[in-house]
Formats: structure tokens, sequence, C-alpha cells
């Protein structure tokens, strides 16, 4: 595969455009725009998501019934900007970004978490995406102390 320099260029604008896209779904609460966003046969992943809890989607379909009701769970009102390194492969690139403001709709408990996300794009969709976040934040944030601690030691 040969890689020309300026077609790199273009691939990692439209690549971070989707990315802000990605973003900007969540702040919006749009679902809609989000799932736009993917190729019918994406491959959504969370590797270090806690057992019991999703680690893999696949399908536009089966992410959509994943995100579908997030604007009533989650109130996102700010990230931070994000930090892009591209592959040798202009379709890669690994965000480092974080919600800096959040809050879970279903605890009251705020929600800041880092990001490290390795995302392919391809005719200007998401096809892989794999998430890579701190199961913690999540957890602390979704539980009471009691449930929290009894998913912990079942790790």
């Amino acid at each position: 595969m040969t890689f020309n320099p300026a077609d790199n260029e273009k691939v990692q604008e439209a690549s971070r455009e989707i990315f802000h896209k990605f973003c900007k779904s969540f702040l919006d609460k749009d679902m809609n725009q989000f799932i736009e966003l993917f190729d019918d046969n994406a491959l959504f992943e969370f590797p270090y998501a806690p057992k019991g809890f999703t680690q893999k989607l696949e399908g536009k379909a089966a992410i959509y019934e994943y995100v579908k009701d997030f604007p009533q769970k989650f109130d996102i009102t700010r990230f931070s900007e994000p930090t892009f390194h591209f592959a040798m492969n202009p379709n890669i690139m690994i965000v480092e970004f974080g919600i800096e403001e959040a809050q879970l709709l279903t605890t009251g408990k705020p929600y800041l978490q880092k990001y490290i996300s390795v995302i392919e794009t391809r005719d200007n969709k998401i096809v892989h995406y794999k998430d890579y976040w701190n199961p913690v934040v999540a957890l602390v944030a979704l539980l009471d102390e009691a449930s929290l601690q009894k998913l912990l030691n079942e790790q």
C-alpha cells in the first residue's frame, strides 16, 4: 500500500471531523446524528469493561441499541480538547480526550472520564472503535457503595 502525504492529510482531517461530530452528538444529545457516523458493519469494543458489562458491539444496529438512551442516562456538557495521533495508516487515529463535565442522571453522581480511543475510519464512517477508559470511574458513578464492593470482589 502506498501513502501519498497529501492524501494522508485529507484522510486525517476527515477523521478528525468525524471525531468532532462524535463528541458534538453527545453534547447535543442526538443519538441519531451519532449513529450516522458509523459504517453498517462497524465494530465497537470496550477492552476494559468489567465482567458482566458490554465488551463488544457488532454492527450499526447493535451500537445504536446500546447508545440510544444515553441522553436519558448521561448529561455530558463538556469534553476536553482532544489530542490526535495517527498511525502509519492514515485511517487509524488514536485520540486522547476526556469528559470534563457530566452527570449520570440515574444516580446524580458526576461522571468525569478519561479515554484513549483507537478509531479506524473508511469512506467517512467509523468502521472500528476501540474504547479504553477507566472502569472504576464508571462503576463509582453507576453503583451504590455496596453494589460496587460486591462487583469488585467478583472481578
